[in-house]
């Protein structure tokens, strides 16, 4: 503000030493400037005090209509200059036209600094601020060229196609602010990469079957998001709710601007199973479920086989234990909902259950008659005790 007020001084003392009142007229343009900067910080203050915080979605979009009414500032400012052309008088004064570019100068890096420091603490009041500065840079630099190169071959024209290009440089300014405080105000995406940005993060979670709805909300400054999951249905409350803490710490921390995340849980109601059985002889269920070497994995949906593969491993002696977590890797990477056993034993039966795979008791060997009574739903399932 106080490079604004270094210009001011300076255009009203050119007015009163030379007599030129076309920087008289853009004196009172900076003191609009002043004006408009104040209501800035106290449109940034307000939305970060304590009374905001009364409001479910606080008061972050008074920046945003903050910025609406800069654009529509600058754009009166374009009108204004177009309109005053046909009854201004050209002062053809060399030391105006220098010192109307001085002037520019403080304007322009009042500019910059607005700007940096907006977009550092995501304001986008004040980087509109800022770019309302630099359509005064538009007006002086018209006025002080314009006023030079008339000047210089004394035909006032060139003064008037100075002030007119610096015009079309105004009103570009104002189509600009405009255009994002809208989109703000209207709920519309002002970045179309941050969606799927959050749609990714939530999917890298294990649980998470699907992302049905992603809502994004953007107020000011911040960005309040509404996520639709459905995850594995056979997760209790506490492990649904640690999903939905993980995706939203992960959406805060990789997301900017992000102020709330808003989880809301579904169970999965995917018809499709998938289900292992350890194998033997060709066509036989292996009773050493985790020391087989050999493992069935069929895909069911609406109770037909859609698909089958074997996984191979090699015979090694180690613990029950890493046997056990052995066949819990195979089960995780097929994404296998069900088991079909002769025999579990007590580690491989905690570490499946606790994993949301049902294991279910096999009738006799024959793999496919077991595989029927699953899909008839005739097996019966082996809990822990």
């Amino acid at each position: 503000m106080s490079l604004q007020i270094i210009v001011l001084l300076i255009r009203l003392i050119g007015t009163f030493i030379y007599g030129n009142y076309a920087l008289l007229f853009e004196s009172f343009h900076i003191l609009t400037d002043i004006l408009v900067t104040v209501a800035v910080f106290a449109a940034i203050r307000l939305s970060n005090s304590n009374y905001s915080k009364k409001y479910s979605y606080g008061l972050f979009r008074i920046e945003d209509l903050v910025s609406l009414a800069i654009a529509a500032i600058i754009a009166f400012t374009a009108i204004d200059l177009l309109l005053s052309l046909p009854t201004d008088n050209v002062a053809l004064h060399l030391q105006s036209g220098i010192l109307q570019l001085i002037s520019v100068v403080p304007l322009f890096l009042s500019g910059i600094v607005k700007i940096i420091g907006g977009r550092r603490v995501n304001s986008p009041s004040l980087v509109s601020d800022g770019f309302h500065n630099y359509s005064d840079v538009y007006v002086g630099l018209g006025v002080g060229i314009g006023l030079l190169v008339s000047y210089v071959t004394r035909i006032g024209l060139f003064y008037y196609i100075a002030i007119g290009i610096a015009a079309i440089g105004i009103f570009y300014t104002s189509v600009k602010i405009g255009r994002d405080s809208i989109i703000g105000i209207m709920d519309l995406p002002k970045d179309k990469k941050v969606i799927p940005k959050i749609e990714e993060i939530a999917r890298r979670n294990d649980q998470v079957t699907d992302v049905k709805s992603t809502k994004v909300r953007w107020a000011g400054p911040v960005i309040f998001v509404e996520i639709v999951l459905t995850v594995v249905s056979k997760l209790t409350i506490e492990e649904a709710h640690d999903v939905a803490d993980s995706i939203e710490k992960r959406v805060l921390s990789e997301v900017p601007s992000v102020k709330d995340v808003v989880i809301h849980i579904e169970p999965s109601k995917n018809s499709e199973r998938i289900v292992i059985l350890p194998t033997s002889e060709k066509g036989k269920i292996d009773q050493r479920t985790s020391k087989s070497q050999s493992y069935l994995i069929v895909k069911i949906k609406n109770g037909e086989k859609l698909d089958s593969k074997i996984v191979q491993i090699p015979a090694q002696e180690i613990s029950p234990e890493r046997n056990a977590e052995r066949v819990l890797s195979i089960a995780k990477e097929n994404m296998v909902t069900d088991a079909l056993v002769l025999n579990a034993g007590e580690i491989l039966s905690s570490l499946l259950t606790v994993n949301h795979i049902d294991l279910w008791k096999a009738r006799s060997e024959s793999v496919e008659e077991n595989l029927q009574l699953f899909i008839q739903d005739k097996l019966s399932r082996i809990s822990l005790r």
